[in-house]
């Protein structure tokens, strides 16, 4: 037995493992941006909306209404990045194949060819042949799962920041209606 195999097979196995927990970690980390997303909305829906604002003639009522729209700008930017985290690479992990593909596919063709060619060590060869095919099954999976996991928590990051310059622009424009109901 190939014991230098079996280490990377574990080494791969522990790589795999750690990209399905940062998987599950982008799905448990939307629920608070969501939230804070739709108070923005709220909040903003309630500016754009508030009657007593509406007969001011004053050039900070020109900059409540360029403060909205920066407002409104970034939260669509947030929404675009959210999406991009949530639905647009749900389809893209990679898994191992089923079952019976391998029982039926790998390892009877393998079993096969080691009898076939390697009568007296067909059980170790057949055996290193299924390493190599788990090391290449880990090795794919691995590397897409990383990239995937990777974009996915760039947008996520941006996301993040993208929520952080809403609520700075949603404080502006809260500090100017509070300033302009107060004229």
């Amino acid at each position: 037995m190939d014991t230098s195999k079996d280490y990377v097979i574990s080494l791969l196995r522990d790589k795999y493992e750690y990209e399905q927990k940062r998987k599950e970690d982008f799905e448990s980390s939307l629920g608070t941006p969501i939230t804070v997303l739709s108070a923005l909305f709220a909040g903003s829906y309630f500016v754009v909306s508030d009657s007593s604002l509406i007969g001011i003639n004053c050039s900070l009522v020109t900059i409540k209404w360029i403060l909205v729209i920066l407002l409104l700008i970034a939260l669509v930017v947030t929404l675009i990045f959210l999406f991009v985290v949530y639905f647009g690479f749900k389809r893209r992990y990679c898994s191992f194949p089923d079952s019976n593909t391998v029982y039926n596919g790998d390892f009877k063709a393998l079993e096969q060819y080691a009898k076939e060619n390697y009568p007296e060590t067909s059980e170790e060869v057949l055996m290193d042949n299924l390493k190599d095919r788990a090391i290449e099954w880990y090795l794919d999976c691995n590397n897409n799962n990383t990239a995937v996991n990777d974009t996915r928590g760039n947008s996520l990051f941006y996301a993040k920041l993208s929520i952080c310059i809403s609520l700075s622009i949603g404080l502006a424009l809260l500090i100017l209606i509070c300033f302009i109901k107060s004229i």
